[in-house]
């Protein structure tokens, strides 16, 4: 069984793969009709997360947008991932970043708290260890 990418790991996928596109958006003569909808092709996703196509439709479409999407204070949803007529299939990029930046927070406060307790664990048997030998 393959391994089900996490969250982090498709948003840095989508990231990696798309950060260009998104500062190239040319303001003159636009590619797209927002510079916050970055469009995505979700096969090249997939294949850069070692998964089907259809799990990471389905990450987005169901779970991102579920969890990620917002309504601002007039009362206008913002969504993370949209079936734009013109754009196709695509993210609020500026949405992505902030969340994967949460998320890599999350995750480094996460590996501190494991490694202080390691070391903790490892000073405690140290000193075990020597009251025991006097």
């Amino acid at each position: 069984m393959k391994k089900i990418p996490s969250d982090r790991e498709i948003l840095r996928a989508i990231y990696l793969r798309y950060h260009k596109n998104f500062k190239e958006y040319a303001r003159t003569e636009p590619d797209r009709i927002t510079r916050v909808r970055v469009p995505i092709d979700i096969g090249q996703v997939a294949k850069d997360c070692g998964v089907e196509e259809d799990m990471i439709f389905g990450r987005l479409y169901y779970h991102f947008n579920k969890k990620y999407s917002y309504v601002d204070e007039a009362g206008n949803r913002a969504a993370f991932f949209a079936s734009l007529k013109f754009e196709g299939l695509s993210v609020n990029f500026p949405l992505v970043m902030s969340i994967l930046a949460d998320l890599e927070f999350e995750g480094r406060k996460f590996q501190l708290a494991v490694s202080l307790s390691v070391a903790a664990l490892v000073c405690s048997v140290l000193a075990l260890g020597y009251v025991l030998i006097l």
